[in-house]
């Protein structure tokens, strides 16, 4: 396996602005930039790439940091939206989540833009595209799991192919797999916690992560509701939901009560959240796809799971068929086998019962991440393509956390 690192310390924010092409206006400079990236795993010749970033500074660094790796490495130039939705979705988040608007700020700072510009985006820093992931995933509070932690368990599951070749886009030569490029990011922001959390299609966005409070959120698409459209609006999206409570909350009571209210609306596919703490505390946040109905599903001290249909619509019991319907059977079977608590290990193997057949060429599970939330650790191992007799590449589980 391949391992390149390259690592930018102490940086004053004017001296690394100037030296991106980007713009020093309005960046802090009383804080250094701490940053570092290596890659560990994956080459081009494989479906990944996977690079963890460590990044410490202020907000507005931080996202003119990740702005210069968008343009720089995916091409950005940056988001767009249609009318004032975009300098409205500032003046919420200026009032209602200002550490995003100070990464905002930073991104337009970077790319010569103004938060303000019409039709300019800073809110989101897109690349290689999004489209509708299917998932399980599985929460143990600590009374579960035989040495007391906390362990939330998460198959990611996605096509393979490009964006391309998923949405009918025209082709784009060498384009990447549409999840070709994750990165494991361990941010240090000098305002709200610091978080522990994998991304793909929006470098300020989280598609599953932890905080410095042992907080989890991971993101699941609801793949069983019809008559999904897009809605557009201010507020929270798919990809920012769990940044928010990264960012925000201590607790999964908090980040209860953040998002009995909190605006939301979804640009692609409507989601689900499964949230948890270090105390054994769960839940699964559902919002209805007309946006006009939202379950709060309570883990009540027990092992929790997720699929892809909402549990305040369809339950536990007496699900119709179906993939997301099958594997949520199978999970509760496998659990419910063990007749007691489960070990580390077992947490990893279960969710092997239910991820992507070999058999189905165009999509894999792309990753598989196990959280320690009482360690505030994960472990993941990726997929890196199959081998000429069909059978799947992984890296190892690979080790992340904390650092100082």
């Amino acid at each position: 396996m391949r391992r390149t690192s390259r690592a930018i310390v102490a940086i004053p924010a004017a001296a690394m602005i100037a030296l991106l092409g980007g713009s020093t206006s309005c960046l802090s400079s009383e804080l250094k930039l701490r940053f570092s990236e290596r890659t560990v795993a994956g080459t081009p010749s494989d479906l990944m790439i996977v690079r963890h970033i460590r990044i410490e500074g202020a907000n507005d660094q931080i996202g003119a940091r990740l702005a210069e790796i968008a343009r720089d490495r995916h091409g950005s130039k940056g988001d767009i939206a249609t009318g004032t939705l975009a300098s409205d979705q500032m003046d919420w988040l200026q009032s209602n989540w200002p550490e995003m608007a100070g990464r905002a700020a930073g991104v337009a700072t970077f790319l010569g833009r103004k938060t303000g510009d019409r039709g300019f985006d800073p809110t989101s820093l897109s690349y290689d595209m999004n489209v509708r992931p299917s998932c399980s995933v599985v929460f143990y509070p600590a009374s579960s799991v035989v040495g007391g932690h906390a362990t939330l368990s998460r198959n990611y599951d996605f096509p393979i192919g490009t964006y391309s070749e998923l949405t009918g886009a025209p082709t784009v030569a060498g384009a990447r797999s549409m999840t070709g490029d994750p990165y494991v990011i361990e941010m240090h922001p000098d305002k709200c916690f610091a978080s522990l959390y994998i991304c793909s299609y929006d470098l300020l966005g989280c598609v599953d992560g932890i905080n410095e409070k042992g907080v989890v959120v991971a993101l699941l698409a609801d793949d069983a509701s019809p008559d999904k459209k897009p809605s557009y609006g201010v507020g929270l999206t798919e990809l920012s939901l769990p940044r928010f409570v990264l960012d925000r909350c201590a607790t999964a009571e908090q980040a209860r009560n953040l998002l009995r209210t909190a605006p939301y609306h979804y640009s692609f596919t409507s989601c689900h959240y499964m949230i948890c703490d270090a105390s054994g505390d769960s839940f699964v946040w559902e919002i209805t796809p007309d946006l006009k109905t939202r379950y709060q599903i309570d883990g009540q001290g027990k092992p929790q799971i997720v699929t892809n249909h909402l549990l305040g619509k369809y339950g536990v019991d007496n699900l119709p068929q179906g993939n997301t319907f099958d594997r949520f059977r199978r999970l509760t079977r496998e659990i419910a086998d063990r007749k007691a608590r489960v070990t580390p290990e077992e947490a990893r193997t279960i969710n092997q019962c239910v991820a992507v057949p070999k058999e189905a060429n165009s999509s894999a599970t792309l990753w598989h991440s196990v959280y320690d939330l009482a360690e505030r650790k994960v472990k993941v191992s990726f997929f890196l393509g199959r081998d000429a007799k069909g059978e799947d590449r992984r890296t190892p589980y690979l080790p992340f956390g904390f650092t100082r």
